[in-house]
């Protein structure tokens, strides 16, 4: 076992290398690189190729996958990684990488994309696999080695101006890459070597001996988005050049980071000058701009055929802390010291995982192939989130303040949680237990600065951009892995006070009416249904974190919302389907996204992908699907198709993060085998050693984690938990050692191959079990899983308690609030137009918490007492009725009666009385709405003048609510429960309470 493998190192040991002199931060005492020691150079990079053999993970890894776009497809997210050739450390601060061009449409695209033929400069920055076409964020500083001649000293033209003029043309066969390592020759001789340490970007650049010049042109102001603010200073002296920038994040929202670079030079600068304001300027050290993109930057001349060796230091903090990470990460090392130490920090990185035997997912597939798609994946994913604070631990908060993190620990950025908690999280708690631990502390830290939560965070900015928080997720996920040395009752407290109502704190959007009516109407948009299901899978996240720190009052609250997936599941249709304030929408067509408004119902996919997104509670979906016969029957029809899109399909789209969880939904059928077959298909049909090997926007090691998954066998599918989901192995034998932990995982597969893929038998640390799942134990301490495999299906996980768990806690529990103290309307909606009933009026008329309510009617005691339930305010008091099973005392009852309205009713369906000897009673309630007169055998129980809003006013009006007539019951049978009606004909149905009248005494038994 290791307990020392790499981890990125912790900035306590840098406190003492940083007290340097000022005089220490310039090249003044820095030895040149021929004064240095020389190192022994480095093994040419090579492109892994399919036809060569035992690659280690290192080789293995072809930086090129994933950089083209694949223009053949059209299934409304990008088909195109987006990753990108670079040199960067694991999860390092620096990606120094190019950024290409391309004349015509979708030519700057602000990534790499392989069909360009120019290379628009090295920047600094980059965020891998991000949306957002054109605004991807980062890229900063990037330089430009030009070879002209400088007439008078002077650019031939204005980079401001005419930018493109110093592009550089390249061709592949000229390029070179591994981890922490990029080369290329560019169409004017120079030769561009980049690598990287954590916060500091080497670059070499070799000039040809016959050109014109050697110039470095720094574009300060060329940042993939919008420019704010950018400043240059140039000290030749000291062969030293600074600068900032202030520039849009990813998907150009308005959002700002401001970045800074301290670079040095190990040759002299013959001749220099700076452009900004509209004007070139030789011999000037100072330039700076406001908005103007490339409007502010430098340039530097060396002597013709020099080879010219930058270290340049990068904060988001400040200059001097720039200088201060180059001189401790870098000082005087030379760049092959430093390539030679990022390629031993890669190697420690990607041997965490090693892989053995297997001959890929198809006959007579080339294993080195299948070694590089899986070794890339890992390397995708082991690129982000991103080490933040300088090396004496300073970083700027999400609050504007400079602040300090803690000796020993870093602090980590660049989150893209809509994709991080769908195996990406789990992924790192799995092999970097202490980078989970450090990431999940960083989180709350983000919490606590901002007072909340949001899903994409990036750099020390907050940025929603997915409708939804779903970093929660995230951070439960990898509490259960095991990753607990962080504030976790502050994680919890953060987590309990933001997501209630009135949810003001939540960046959840419409947070107020689901957290009062679980669910959100249609009408919002902004992919109103799916928000359900993902707002619901993060309170059932949160709620077993509650639970594991010991909070069984927030657990079983939270899995009441956890199960609002049922509000959004139509039973007419068998379907999760958008639902109106009036009903559900059963003419949306569930194979596209938008309903016929243009409102956004379903997130990046269509209704039947997200139609399995319920994680959590996979069983009940699938008997409220109609049993595991017709769940089979339609997931067969989802997985016809693989990556079909979200344009008008039936078929499945899992390049896309909302289907990740579906190929497992078979194992909870009791037919895993289905769920190896689909996985099997897609590594051999979604995914490539080719440019185009990745058929989706990687997000930030999202896609690649999937992949990685797919291969050992075992999936986090119940999000927000460490339980592993079964399937089989693409390999004979997997280990994973977890780094800078004595954890390690063996996972053994004899015989595994395309044709022998199936799971027949399982021992779980020698122990033999039937169950497609493994409990969190084994991902919390590592152990081995050895699997027998077959040509063939065999009963292995298909029994009745062999399937994984679903989570139905609470299913039944009440899930509205519709009652709310006068002046706090905010607290509750009882008709999703927030309105509500007042508590203080309740109480006056006889409906205080607690309080019996006996029915009469026409004067005469019915025998039926109600019960108002004895909620506190902000508590869930009446059911939305969806099915839910009511216990009652077991006793016989002459008649049953239902306390309850409708809102935007009258509302009708149908209750089942279930007796203790398994004999079912229908029973049709029919509620009048709460607006209105009592009608069809309504008694009005309770009334109040007025009702509260959310904006804190109250409206006039006379409000109701209304027991249904008695209907009878055998007295002869002992009533045990009542089924609230599943569907209703209009309108929404609430139910505060359920109750029967007693067999009047000598009534005959039978």
């Amino acid at each position: 076992m290791s307990s020392s493998r790499w981890r990125p190192a912790p900035h306590r040991a840098a406190l003492a290398a940083g007290v340097v002199t000022l005089l220490a931060l310039t090249p003044a005492v820095t030895l040149s690189a021929a004064a240095q020691p020389a190192p022994a150079e480095p093994a040419p990079a090579q492109r892994p190729t399919a036809h060569s053999r035992e690659l280690t993970p290192f080789d293995a890894v072809d930086q090129f996958i994933g950089t083209e776009l694949d223009t053949t497809e059209n299934k409304s997210n990008d088909a195109y990684g987006n990753t990108f050739p670079g040199a960067t450390a694991p999860f390092g601060l620096v990606q120094s990488s190019p950024t290409t061009y391309r004349e015509g449409s979708n030519g700057e695209k602000g990534g790499y994309e392989y069909t360009a033929d120019r290379i628009r400069g090295f920047g600094m920055t980059r965020l891998s696999g991000t949306g957002c076409t054109g605004n991807y964020g980062g890229f900063d500083f990037p330089v430009l080695p030009f070879t002209g001649a400088l007439p008078d000293g002077e650019l031939p033209t204005d980079p401001a101006a005419n930018i493109r003029d110093y592009y550089l043309p390249f061709s592949h066969d000229d390029e070179r890459a591994e981890p922490g390592f990029y080369e290329v020759t560019t169409g004017n001789d120079v030769t561009t070597q980049l690598t990287a340490t954590q916060r500091t970007a080497v670059s070499r650049f070799e000039f040809p001996e016959d050109a014109d010049g050697a110039t470095l042109l720094l574009d300060v102001a060329g940042s993939n988005n919008s420019i704010r603010a950018s400043e240059v200073t140039v000290d030749a002296q000291r062969r030293t050049v600074t600068g900032t920038v202030t520039a849009g994040a990813v998907c150009n929202q308005g959002t700002y980071y401001t970045v800074h670079f301290s670079a040095t030079f190990d040759r002299p600068i013959k001749t220099h000058g700076v452009w900004g304001d509209g004007a070139v300027t030789p011999g000037e050290d100072h330039a700076a701009g406001t908005t103007a993109k490339h409007g502010t930057g430098a340039w530097l001349g060396f002597d013709p055929g020099s080879t010219v060796t930058a270290r340049i230091g990068l904060s988001y903090t400040s200059v001097e802390n720039a200088a201060l990470n180059r001189v401790t990460e870098v000082r005087n090392k030379s760049f092959d010291a430093v390539r030679a130490a990022a390629r031993n920090d890669w190697r420690e990185a990607l041997g965490t995982i090693e892989v053995d035997g297997g001959d890929g997912p198809d006959a007579g597939t080339d294993t080195d192939a299948e070694r590089t798609k899986l070794y890339t994946a890992l390397y995708h994913v082991l690129q982000q989130p991103n080490v933040f604070e300088d090396v004496n631990g300073q970083y700027v908060g999400y609050d504007g303040t400079v602040r300090r993190v803690e000796k020993g620990r870093h602090l980590y950025v660049n989150f893209a949680g809509w994709d991080f908690y769908r195996g990406h999280a789990q992924l790192l708690a799995m092999t970097f237990p202490r980078v989970a631990e450090d990431i999940a502390q960083s989180i709350v830290l983000m919490a606590q600065q901002t007072g909340t939560w949001y899903d994409g965070p990036t750099y020390n900015l907050v940025q929603a951009r997915m409708a939804a928080d779903s970093l929660p997720i995230a951070l439960a996920a990898m509490d259960d892995f095991g990753a607990t040395d962080y504030d976790r009752q502050a994680a919890l407290d953060s987590l309990l006070a933001t997501q209630s109502l009135p949810g003001e704190a939540s960046t959840r959007p419409d947070a107020y009416q689901y957290l009062a009516t679980g669910m959100i109407e249609n009408r919002k948009g902004n992919f109103a249904t799916a928000r359900v299901l993902e707002y619901s899978v993060e309170d059932f996240a949160i709620a077993q974190f509650a639970q594991r720190l010991g909070d069984d009052a927030a657990h079983d609250a939270l899995m009441v919302r956890a199960q609002s997936w049922q509000n959004v599941f139509d039973p007419v249709t068998r379907h999760i389907r958008p639902r109106e304030r009036t009903g559900f929408d059963r003419s949306f067509d569930l194979r596209v996204r938008d309903d016929g408004a243009g409102r956004g119902q379903f997130n990046q996919s269509t209704g039947y992908q997200y139609g399995w997104m319920v994680p959590h509670n996979v069983g009940a979906l699938v008997t409220a699907r109609g049993g595991a016969q017709a769940a089979e029957q339609a997931l067969d029809v989802l997985m016809a198709d693989l990556d079909a899109g979200a344009y008008t399909q039936t078929g499945n789209y899992l390049s896309n993060e909302p289907a990740f969880s579906s190929p497992w939904v078979y194992n909870w059928l009791g037919k895993p085998h289905k769920t190896t077959d689909v996985l099997h298909r897609a590594v051999d049909e979604l995914y490539d050693t080719t440019p185009t090997g990745l058929p989706g926007n990687d997000d930030q090691g999202g896609l690649s984690a999937w992949y990685v998954w797919a291969n050992l066998g075992v999936y986090p599918v119940v999000y927000g938990t460490a339980d592993l989901v079964v399937s089989a192995p693409l390999w004979e034998r997997i280990t994973i050692d977890a780094a800078d932990s004595r954890r390690d995982y063996e996972i053994v597969a004899p015989g595994a191959s395309s044709e022998r893929r199936y799971t027949t038998g399982l021992r779980v640390d020698g122990r033999a079990q039937t169950s497609s799942v493994v409990d969190a134990s084994f991902a919390r301490k590592g152990g081995t899983l050895r699997f027998t495999m077959s040509d063939e299906p065999g009963t292995w996980g298909t029994g009745a308690d062999d399937v994984p768990p679903s989570y139905t806690e609470e299913m039944d529990g009440r899930n509205n609030v519709g009652t709310t103290p006068d002046g706090r309307g905010n607290l509750g909606s009882m008709d999703l137009s927030d309105w509500s009933l007042s508590r203080e009026g309740l109480t006056a008329a006889g409906a205080a918490p607690g309080a019996r309510l006996p029915l009469r009617v026409d004067g005469a005691d019915t025998g039926v007492a109600f019960t108002w339930p004895d909620a506190g305010a902000g508590e869930p008091d009446n059911w939305i009725v969806a099915g839910q099973r009511v216990e009652l005392d077991d006793a016989p009852a002459s008649a049953v009666s239902f306390l309850g309205l409708a809102t935007n009713g009258p509302a009708r369906g149908t209750a089942y009385v279930e007796y203790t000897d398994g004999t079912r009673q229908p029973v049709e309630v029919e509620l009048t709405d709460w607006a209105a007169g009592p009608g069809a055998g309504n008694t009005t129980l309770v009334e109040v003048q007025g009702r509260n809003n959310r904006n804190g006013t109250a409206g006039t009006g006379t409000f109701r609510v209304f027991a249904t007539a008695p209907v009878a019951l055998d007295p002869g049978r002992t009533v045990d429960a009542v089924v609230l009606p599943a569907s209703t004909d209009r309108g929404i149905m609430h139910v505060f309470d359920v109750a029967t009248a007693p067999v009047p005494a000598g009534t005959p038994a039978g």
